[in-house]
């Protein structure tokens, strides 16, 4: 596919990994079929107080496809992924994780999907070809059970929608709504992704396993966004937002 590739990461606290993820990326495109098309990596840093984005800002000096941008009046995952749209200038946005949960090595077979078979996004699911988790147990068919909950309640065509790693065409997002969908945690993504097969996208997942994070402090509080997460697919689901 020949086109621009914007690589969006949002970062909170994550010196240990950011070093090894942008290394593993630039990776993953110059030694694939993407090996040509020109790329950008664009890390959306909330003002880590283990500065995470003054590491970004010294990788730069390494990697000139690099931008980092440090935000100190405003947080949020889904708003710092929006930041990362905006500022972005290519024809395919990537985003992923920072804690190495997500693989780079899959970041090519994700933007051929929008190539090869036409799709506006393209997911990389733990759901198809298996189950694919690192985690303890009683997380992974926690995160089995809410992910079934709200893809079945907004009825969306894709077997993970709480991944949040993927692909997508920046056309696709067209005069969606962009900042009611990108606000909040990781909701964020499947409230994209039920706007998006609204609009009739068509969406294909990738088999992806999500591994343990290596360095760091988990973020994320299961119950707690387990439960944001399920009030919002309810708002989405009749007509709240």
């Amino acid at each position: 596919m020949n086109a621009r590739i914007s690589v969006i990461i949002p970062t909170y606290c994550e010196a240990h990994n950011l070093p090894h993820l942008i290394s593993k990326i630039v990776d993953s495109v110059t030694e694939s079929q993407l090996r040509g098309n020109e790329i950008e990596i664009i890390v959306v840093d909330d003002n880590s107080p283990d500065g995470t984005g003054k590491l970004g800002q010294s990788l730069a000096g390494e990697h000139p496809e690099m931008k980092v941008i440090i935000r100190t009046d405003e947080r949020g995952l889904g708003t710092a992924v929006l930041k990362g749209i905006t500022a972005s200038t290519g024809d395919v946005l990537v985003v992923m994780d920072a804690d190495l949960t997500h693989d780079p090595a899959l970041i090519p077979q994700l933007v051929d999907q929008l190539a090869s078979n036409g799709a506006d996004i393209a997911l990389g699911s733990r759901f198809v070809n298996g189950f694919e988790m690192e985690s303890s147990l009683h997380h992974i068919w926690g995160s089995k059970a809410l992910n079934t909950f709200i893809r079945v309640l907004l009825q969306i065509p894709a077997k993970d929608v709480t991944g949040g790693f993927f692909a997508l065409r920046r056309d696709a997002l067209g005069d969606l709504d962009v900042n009611s969908i990108f606000r909040g945690y990781g909701d964020y993504f499947f409230a994209l992704l039920y706007r998006g097969s609204k609009r009739g996208w068509k969406m294909k997942e990738v088999a992806c396993e999500y591994r343990a994070r290596r360095e760091g402090l988990s973020k994320t509080s299961f119950f707690k966004a387990g439960f944001s997460y399920g009030v919002r697919a309810l708002k989405l689901r009749v007509n709240l937002e």
